[in-house]
């Protein structure tokens, strides 16, 4: 069961939820808004690659 990759995809899009909403508020800059969003949403479809790879018997 992907247990740790669902972790993972969930805290992910809680960080970039909680970051926009630092962006709305103007506490955190626009590049650094991007930066994180761009990393987390990696994060997110690597994990969902691993997912479908490791429980679909896929090589990689």
């Amino acid at each position: 069961m992907p247990v740790i990759e669902i972790i993972t995809i969930v805290f992910a899009a809680i960080t970039i939820y909680l970051c926009y909403d630092e962006y709305k508020k103007g506490k955190m800059s626009l590049r650094n808004f991007k930066i994180v969003s761009i990393c987390e949403s990696l994060a997110i479809l690597g994990m969902i690659f691993l997912i479908i790879c490791c429980y679909s018997n896929m090589k990689l």
